[in-house]
């Protein structure tokens, strides 16, 4: 990454002490988070690293690894463990998770500490300057966050698993949020990070609240960032709306057309609230017919998946369009 690198049609950059951890109010659902993504579909593997921090000073962490190849989820989850405000990202630890931030907005360091059947070495490196939610004419929707980015990188380590090393070289994805999180405003999103090489991005959030759509993200091709202006989405998926496969054609401010199709190889349903439920499809995908790797999470009212799982949603009416 260059610092010459096209942001056409985008705001301004953000500032790089952005990147480090912000002070929040001394509230519960004041929340400042970090996630790191890995997909390794010709190993049936996937797994994220997320973790987090409110305003009362309560951290948590969570690893997860999922896939056909893993068997039963791996699943190491804290919360609620107290940090000191000094503690930054720089070296940032929760429970088995050790994040270490280099230079803003261009690398960091995951490591997530053995003990139980995984373990893992993940070096991230952005390939294009971060997207925030704020850069948007309308901002960031403030239930989300004060503000978010999002940034697709190469990702390079070892994911270890039940012993056996898995040396990794690919595409990757991270965010980093801050501000509000109040899970319930939502009742429902799409949230897709796709890559077919360093070269080619996408990135949207479509969420449904307050009545509204809300869209946010971006294309990076042909050397050129764009802020996305619409995502036309049709998706297959099973009995419990947990998708299968994904179609989304993205048009941006640049006037391309980028069609992004994915296949779920590896989902994990993973309860943030009470009230929520996000299902994560780690995909291997195509953009405009050039392989990649890439994820798609939906957002769902847990209390709406029981109601559409306890019925045969194929009588009637289609819940959703087909795939073209």
């Amino acid at each position: 990454m260059t610092k010459e690198e096209p942001r056409a049609a985008l705001r301004p950059a953000l500032e790089p002490i952005h990147d480090s951890r912000h002070r929040l109010r001394a509230d519960a659902l004041a929340r400042e988070s970090l996630v790191f993504m890995l997909q390794l579909p010709e190993a049936g593997i996937a797994a994220f690293v997320y973790t987090w921090v409110n305003g009362l000073g309560k951290a948590g962490s969570a690893f997860v690894v999922y896939g056909p190849a893993v068997g039963e989820t791996v699943t190491d989850l804290v919360d609620g463990l107290p940090v000191s405000d000094g503690q930054g990202f720089d070296d940032w630890q929760v429970g088995k998770v050790t994040v270490r931030h280099g230079k803003p907005f261009e690398s960091a360091q995951v490591i997530v500490a053995p003990g139980g059947r995984a373990s893992l070495e993940y070096n991230f490196e952005a390939v294009h300057a971060p997207y925030n939610y704020g850069s948007h004419r309308d901002g960031c929707p403030g239930w989300v966050a004060d503000d978010r980015i999002e940034q697709s990188g190469r990702v390079r380590g070892v994911l270890t698993l039940d012993g056996r090393p898995i040396p990794f070289d690919t595409m990757g994805h991270r965010d980093h949020s801050w501000g509000t999180r109040d899970w319930y405003f939502s009742q429902h999103w799409k949230w897709l990070e796709a890559q077919a090489g360093p070269d080619v991005v996408v990135h949207f959030w479509e969420v449904e609240a307050l009545g509204r759509t809300i869209l946010r993200g971006y294309v990076l091709r042909d050397g050129r960032m764009a802020e996305v202006k619409g995502v036309d989405v049709s998706f297959e998926h099973d009995a419990r709306l947990a998708h299968t496969a994904v179609v989304a054609d993205v048009r941006d401010e640049l006037g391309r057309a980028t069609r992004v199709e994915g296949k779920t190889f590896a989902l994990y349903p993973f309860v943030v609230s009470p009230h929520v439920m996000l299902n994560e499809g780690s995909m291997s995908v195509t953009i405009e017919g050039t392989p990649g790797v890439g994820h798609v999470e939906m957002c769902w009212p847990s209390a709406y998946l029981e109601h559409v799982s306890a019925r045969d949603i194929t009588a009637g009416s289609p819940v959703v369009r087909g795939l073209p």
